[in-house]
Formats: structure tokens, C-alpha cells, sequence
């Protein structure tokens, strides 16, 4: 594995290199690399379509080249059998002409009925905008092998009467076994409010899709992005991105895949860090696919872009139906080298024993300092609190605590990822989880190159994107209260 790493980075290094171009070593883009977030060598990872299939995991994005092109956001495909180890299999679906739907493409999913796999996806034609035809509708296109598509040009759907003529988009197709119907959703928009509106029909071969109407509709967002519906045991679940609260990817509960639509209490899977996750099944378990954003500039003060890096987690059920989500097994048991943890810097106020590290501060930030995060790390451990403190967690991209830092932790009811520049903190992302005072909570922080994912007692996970994380020291921090970590280690790839 780790001979593997180092011949992509040499490989990445070679094609950077302008001194001898006529001496460099081709790179194949389709070669497999190691990632716990992937990434095309060129381009950024926008929204992921889920799709497994004879033990593989068929991972469809779009596209995001940002090259200011005209037409954007084609299908591409990632494939893995471990979800570790990605095979990049290039373009699946394209663009279409100016004077047709898609121009540029959008989100959709991919379902097979017998011995045919069906990509439905969004056409996007901006230049249709103002004029009579529809900026978005929904298309779909055939394949035999999920490799080779053959789109049907004759086909499209376009927004019903009544709703917005140029939001509709990311349809999600699934199989009701109660109607012994295909469903088809949609994310529409009706009355200057997002919602889900559905069609049925009985074969996907001669598609005659009837609307229906409303399949969800919560009145309080812009949009509902990229919706996937599941049936898991006895309940069924929908996922979507919110574009307008959070900027995240919630959930909701049923019985009925025709509702009530039941809120948990956390209806987060992650923060905003972690946009348009749809799940796929291997038949064992069930896996949530985003993708975390880059930052304008490529720097810590920047904003959030459109795509990044893939990144998926791990879906369990807890006992009441609600879900829980947790790092991925095959991530934590790549982690099979046991770094030393030493201490660099703390204050007075810290003692430790062995692996143990108890933070007294009484009025102000105890912390300490340990050595530098250098490529994929994971940090693992547990902490728990008597006297509850204002905030606590871990520290990252740490050159010296005062100037520059990241705080990733616990504050208020919430897991945050808190940048902290010149005195200010900005919280930048953050989901609710309450904790109680005496009661340990393990934790793990998973890290490859600027992002960090920090998941709590296999249950909530908290994305985040630093740039200054790499070659800087790690730690651990208190403010106001007293906090013990346990069993503190890190390890790298072997």
C-alpha cells in the first residue's frame, strides 16, 4: 500500500515537473490509487451517484473541471472494490448540443431492470433561460456494462404546470415493492419553495411516466438537492441536500415511502462540509457518498466551492429507526502504524499519565501540543468531562496555538470545526451533539491531505477542510472546565 501511495505522488510529481518534459513517465489516469478521499489527478468531485453492481461499487460524479468552458459537469465514474483503492473509468455520459436539454448535465442515479442499467440524470440548458423551453428537464440513457451509454434522445421530462419552469432536477429512481412500481423523484420548485414531486410507472423499458405530485414537501427551502430514497427493514428513508439552512445533507423517516416524513432529532449526516450524499448497499452494509468542498483560493479564509473530494461513510441503524454514521472499517484498519505522541508544548495546567491527558483550565484555554501531521493520519481516543467546559476537542493545523489554529470539538450542543486567525474564530461548520457530563465518548479524526473528519461514538461525523493541516503540530484543548482524553494515539498508513 504504501509503495503504492508513493508511485502516485511521484507520478503527480513527474507531470509537474517542466525542466525535461521529454523524459517524464506517462500518466495513466485510469491507474488505481489509494484515497480515503478521491479525487481526479485533474479536476474536482461533484455530485456522487451510488451504484453497486457484481461486487463493485460504480461511483458516477459529475465533473467539475473548472476550466470555464460553456458546457460543464459531464458523468464520470470511479470505480472500487474496497473503497479504498479508485479506478478513474473516464467519461460515461457527455455533453449534448446547444439546442438540446443537455448542454451541460446534471444529477440523477442509475438503476437496472433485467439485463439493463438506466442512468437518469438532469439536462441543463442555461441557454434556454428566459425563452420557452425549460432550463431543466430529466433524460435518461441505457447501458449494458454501466461503461457504454446510449442516451434516448426522443425522451424528456419537463417541469409540470404550476412549478418553477427552471428548477427541476436530480431525479431518483427505486422500486416500490407494496405498488410493485418504479418511482421516480424529482426536486422541484413550487411557490418560491423547494419540494419533491414523484412519477410512477410499471417498466422501465417503455418509460410512461405519470406524475403524481407531491412526494415531500417541508416549505422551508429553496431547493431539495439530490434526493435518494431507501427501504431499511421496516423503514423507509430519504436523503437530500438543503441549498439555503445548512447547505447539508439531511434525513427523514417513514413507514410508507408515501409518508408521513418523520424529522429526528439530528437530521444531519454531517455538516456542510459534506454536500449531496446519496447511499448504496453492498448487500451487507449501507455507505453514505458526498463530497467535501474546496475553498476559493485554495486557502483557509476562502469560501466554499462547487465539488472537491469524494468522501463516504458508514450507515448503521440504531434501535429506534434513526441513523448513525461512522468511518468507513476499511479506512481505520489501513491506519496500522503506531505513531509516538510527544509532547512539544503545553500549559501548566495539563498533566498526563501514559496515553492519559487531563485539562484543568479554570478560566481560561488548556492545551497541548504534539507533533506534526505529515500525509494521512488518524487520531483516535476518549474524552470525557466532570465540570462541563465552554468548548473542548482537538486542535489541528496548529503552528502556534495564539495565531493560527482550527479547533475541531465540541461547543454548545454542537460539534464545530472552529477557525481561529489573529484572536477571531469563525465557526465554519458544525452539527448538533449533545453530550453528558461523565460519560466517555471515543472519538477518531480521520486526515488526508487538507481534509479531517472527526466521528464520535459511531454515530455523527463533522467534515471539515483545512489547507494549513499539513506539517503543522496537532493537540488537544479545554476552555473553562475540566476534560480528560484517554488512550491518545495516532497512527499512519503502513
Amino acid at each position: 500500500m504504501k509503495k503504492l501511495i508513493i508511485l502516485v505522488l511521484l507520478n503527480a510529481a513527474l507531470v509537474s515537473c517542466k525542466k525535461d518534459s521529454t523524459k517524464l513517465v506517462p500518466y495513466d489516469p485510469s491507474a488505481p490509487v489509494f484515497a480515503i478521499y478521491p479525487a481526479p489527478f485533474k479536476g474536482y468531485v461533484g455530485d456522487v451517484m451510488p451504484f453497486y453492481d457484481n461486487n463493485t461499487f460504480h461511483l458516477f460524479f459529475l465533473m467539475d473541471w473548472r476550466d470555464n468552458a460553456p458546457q460543464y459537469h459531464p458523468w464520470y465514474k470511479f470505480t472500487t472494490t474496497d473503497l479504498l483503492n479508485y479506478t478513474n473509468k473516464g467519461q460515461m455520459i457527455g455533453y449534448g448540443r446547444a439546442d438540446e436539454q443537455d448542454y451541460t448535465l446534471g444529477t440523477g442515479s442509475v438503476i437496472k431492470q433485467g439485463n439493463v442499467y438506466y442512468g437518469y440524470y438532469t439536462g441543463h440548458n442555461y441557454l434556454f433561460l428566459n425563452t420557452a423551453r425549460p432550463q431543466e428537464g430529466i433524460l435518461y440513457a441505457t447501458s449494458a456494462d454501466l461503461n457504454t451509454w446510449t442516451k434516448k434522445t426522443e425522451f424528456l421530462i419537463t417541469p409540470p404546470a404550476g412549478y418553477d419552469f427552471n428548477n427541476f432536477r436530480d431525479p431518483n429512481i427505486f422500486f416500490n415493492d407494496a405498488t410493485q412500481e418504479y418511482w421516480m423523484v424529482v426536486g422541484a420548485r413550487k411557490n418560491n419553495a423547494g419540494e419533491l414531486v414523484y412519477y410512477t410507472t410499471k417498466d422501465l423499458a417503455s418509460p410512461n411516466w405519470a406524475f403524481q405530485g407531491t412526494f415531500y414537501a417541508p416549505n422551508k427551502y429553496d431547493m431539495l438537492e439530490c434526493p435518494d430514497i431507501f427501504k431499511w427493514g421496516t423503514y423507509w428513508y430519504l436523503v437530500f441536500s438543503d441549498t439555503n439552512l445548512e447547505n447539508a445533507t439531511h434525513y427523514r423517516m417513514s413507514t410508507s415511502p408515501s409518508g408521513p416524513w418523520i424529522t429526528p432529532a439530528n437530521d444531519l449526516l454531517d455538516s456542510k462540509y459534506f454536500y449531496a450524499a446519496k447511499t448504496a448497499s453492498d448487500g451487507k452494509n449501507r455507505y453514505l457518498f458526498g463530497w467535501v468542498p474546496t475553498k476559493s483560493g485554495f486557502a483557509d479564509n476562502g469560501t466554499k466551492d462547487f465539488a472537491g473530494n469524494m468522501s463516504s461513510h458508514l450507515l448503521t441503524q440504531n434501535t429506534d429507526g434513526t441513523l448513525a454514521v461512522s468511518a468507513l472499517a476499511a479506512v481505520i484498519q489501513a491506519f496500522t502504524k503506531a505513531n509516538n505522541i510527544t509532547t512539544s508544548t503545553k500549559t501548566s495546567d495539563v498533566t498526563t499519565s501514559g496515553s492519559d491527558y487531563n485539562l484543568t483550565s479554570a478560566s481560561s484555554l488548556s492545551y497541548a501540543l504534539f507533533g506534526s501531521i505529515n500525509g494521512s493520519y488518524m487520531i483516535s481516543g476518549t474524552v470525557n468531562f466532570t465540570a462541563a467546559p465552554q468548548n473542548f476537542g482537538i486542535l489541528l493545523g496548529s503552528n502556534t496555538y495564539a495565531s493560527q489554529t482550527y479547533k475541531l470539538g465540541f461547543q454548545n450542543g454542537n460539534m464545530e470545526s472552529d477557525r481561529v486567525a489573529s484572536g477571531n474564530t469563525t465557526t465554519e461548520s458544525s452539527v448538533p451533539f449533545i453530550l453528558t457530563a461523565g460519560k466517555d465518548y471515543n472519538f477518531k479524526v480521520v486526515i488526508e491531505n487538507s481534509i479531517a473528519t472527526l466521528y464520535v461514538n459511531d454515530q455523527v461525523a463533522l467534515s471539515t477542510r483545512i489547507y494549513s493541516l499539513q506539517n503543522q503540530s496537532w493537540g488537544i484543548f479545554s476552555s473553562n472546565g475540566s476534560v480528560v482524553f484517554k488512550n491518545l494515539k495516532s497512527f499512519g498508513l503502513k
